[in-house]
């Protein structure tokens, strides 16, 4: 048991601690949102500097599926601006690191069906993405659509791709539309 005199010390030692501890974390979150864009560089470099250093198959999806998060949201922030020039070389450097997430997978020569690890959560960060392609569309004109619209088509042919990969080719294909000519339940003319 500490006497009273070592409890005021520990106390004054948290107290100490919290006090400094709170202007640093209020800096850290104040910069991301006073100069977000500046942290979204940041954020890239960190990233491309971690996906040079990465070895396995896995951790270099994860790293490509961050960096094409900050891609996306470098895009957004230029759709708000109404930049489309900028938010479109944005949304190629994302469609590229989809689009090399997607060959990193494949070629890892992983079974998605009995470890879909990674496979999984490129789907799931595709599915995202691409509701937020769906909204960026929706502030481009009918003319500026090419980019945004090959980005989306590349977003949901990976997405395509996980599916058959996690499910087996088998098993995503599209239902098959019942010709009704050969219902058995029509009677045959």
């Amino acid at each position: 048991m500490l006497d009273p005199a070592s409890k005021k010390v520990k106390r004054a030692g948290c107290r100490r601690a919290t006090l400094i501890s709170l202007p640093i974390f209020a800096l850290m979150w104040g910069d991301r949102l006073v100069f977000g864009e500046d942290s979204l560089k940041k954020d890239l470099v960190q990233q491309q500097e971690k996906l040079n250093r990465e070895t396995s198959a896995l951790g270099k999806v994860k790293t490509l599926i961050k960096i094409s998060d900050i891609h996306l949201s470098s895009a957004s922030q230029d759709v708000k601006k109404s930049s489309l020039a900028a938010a479109d070389r944005n949304l190629e450097l994302y469609k590229e690191s989809v689009e090399k997430a997607l060959k990193t997978l494949l070629s890892s020569r992983r079974n998605a069906q009995k470890n879909p690890a990674g496979f999984k959560e490129f789907e799931i960060s595709l599915r995202k993405q691409l509701r937020l392609l769906d909204d960026l569309r929706s502030h481009y004109s009918f003319d500026q659509v090419q980019t945004i619209d090959a980005t989306i088509a590349a977003a949901k042919a990976a997405q395509d791709a996980m599916f058959a990969e996690i499910f087996g080719p088998e098993n995503t294909g599209q239902r098959r539309e019942k010709d009704p000519s050969h219902h058995p339940s029509q009677p045959k003319e």
